[in-house]
């Protein structure tokens, strides 16, 4: 099973990612993640990313997950 990382943000987080390849890169809150994980449709922040750093800035006192698909990565919560 792959480890989803999150962060519990009190404001403002931003997650700042290093890929390795060309990748859809999402911020999601838990309901838009529980949507993600069922195969429906879902909100996020982020998008389709071909050049690094990628830098994803979120507003809410919340959970946030950090999805990046089909591309190894490395990043931190800031």
């Amino acid at each position: 099973m792959v480890k989803i990382p999150y962060c519990d943000s009190n404001g403002i987080l931003t997650a700042e990612v290093i890929l390795k390849n060309q990748s859809n890169v999402f911020l999601l809150d838990q309901t838009n993640y529980n949507r993600y994980k069922q195969g429906q449709s879902f909100n996020y922040y982020g998008g389709y990313y071909k050049q690094n750093p990628v830098r994803i800035t979120v507003k809410g006192t919340k959970r946030w997950y950090l999805i990046v698909e089909n591309s190894a990565c490395s990043y931190r919560f800031i």
